[in-house]
């Protein structure tokens, strides 16, 4: 079969919303698929919080709004609590942008499920290829007319975050309308952030989710059906393993429960082939990951990557450095293994269509993932040959 077989009937899912019966249903089916190609196919299953994206904004904002709002009424002592609370959201919004993996959310947890085909720990070098295969909620946050101002948005939600810890120091050294001024414009952006994401958490519907990211889990299905039934074309001492990670539109929580339990089955030299929105725009590669802790993908997966950009005509491949929000990559990287991710985007970087409710098997460009499939063959396969010879 074929990336676009895969992916019709990935569509026909209504959804694929993290941690929800859908989800499920679709790692099933994705584990049948695979086990008709022949292989031995894990399910590892795992418990995640959904709708993170909305929710951990709120949770921090919520609580640095209270500290804030608290430490305008002066009390020296109270203040170094609120002062250490406020803190301490900060450095859990941090943690939870830095890949690491941490549950950092107090919502009520749900059943999520990687598949991935079995590898067991040897000598041999490995290669991941990797996509997820639930769906995010659309929002007025992803609409047409805001999509592309969300650097700013967040860039300005979490200076007025910062800004609040910043205000009551001042107002423990008892500068008073400095920690005022500070604390109003903090308070002020946090309490807009809180309501703007109130409203996208309670507004917010579930994608179809064709382009993201069912043209991703597509194409690696493909790539699984082409390795399985080509395997003599590629390097004997190099294993390549296919990994579908759930709640992956959660932060990450499939691939980082992935590397909690089976980090330790790794070499250090693995690497890994994230997939992820092929649905529509130029195929492109990404130069890193990570909106605050940038980490740079791996150099060889990078070198062939550049390599075969050039050789490819009329710009229909392009590099870009990173996203404003991270794909499976990061948690890779954090982690300490070599990782790159493709998606397609066009000139500007845009995801067509992303989070929002066009992402429909209609407004994929069938075309494009043909060609992406088998540029993702002689890429994983030149990768292959590259480590193999690599000492």
């Amino acid at each position: 079969m074929k990336s676009l077989d895969y992916l019709k009937e990935l569509s026909k899912f209504e959804h694929r919303g993290s941690a929800t019966k859908n989800e499920r249903k679709a790692a099933d089916y994705i584990a049948g698929e695979l086990k008709d190609m022949g292989y031995d196919v894990i399910k590892q299953e795992f418990m995640t919080t959904r709708d993170n994206l909305y929710i951990l904004p709120l949770q921090f904002g919520i609580l640095l709004f209270v500290m804030g709002a608290a430490s305008l009424v002066y009390d020296e002592y109270l203040n170094i609590i609120e002062f250490i609370i406020s803190l301490l959201a900060i450095g859990l919004l941090l943690l939870e942008l830095s890949g690491k993996y941490f549950e950092t959310s107090l919502m009520p947890r749900h059943l999520s499920k990687n598949v991935f085909t079995k590898f067991e720990k040897n000598n041999k070098k490995k290669i991941f290829v990797s996509a997820h295969y639930d769906t995010q909620k659309g929002s007025i946050m992803f609409s047409p007319k805001i999509v592309d101002k969300l650097n700013t948005i967040y860039n300005i939600g979490y200076f007025g975050y910062a800004l609040i810890p910043v205000g009551i120091i001042f107002e423990l050294f008892h500068l008073h309308l400095v920690s005022y001024i500070i604390q109003g414009i903090g308070l002020t952006i946090t309490f807009f952030m809180i309501v703007f994401m109130l409203i996208c958490e309670i507004s917010g519907k579930y994608t179809n989710g064709a382009n993201d990211n069912g043209s991703g889990t597509a194409l690696a299905m493909a790539l699984a059906n082409y390795y399985i039934n080509n395997k003599n074309d590629f390097p004997q001492d190099v294993d390549i393993v296919f990994l579908f990670t759930g709640s992956e539109e959660t932060g990450e929580r499939g691939m980082k429960n992935f590397l909690k339990r089976h980090k330790k089955l790794l070499n250090d030299d693995t690497l890994f082939i994230i997939l992820d929105n092929l649905g529509a725009g130029n195929l492109t590669y990404l130069e890193g990951e990570g909106m605050i802790f940038y980490k740079k993908a791996g150099e060889i997966l990078l070198n062939v990557a550049d390599e075969m950009k050039n050789q490819y005509p009329n710009g229909l491949v392009q590099r870009m450095k990173n996203l404003l929000l991270p794909t499976d990559a990061l948690p890779v990287m954090a982690n300490g293994f070599n990782a790159i991710s493709f998606l397609s985007m066009d000139e500007k970087g845009r995801l067509k269509n992303y989070h929002w409710y066009t992402d429909t098997l209609n407004n994929v460009d069938t075309k494009l993932l043909r060609y992406e499939e088998s540029f993702l063959i002689e890429y994983i396969l030149r990768v292959s040959k590259r480590i193999s010879e690599h000492n």
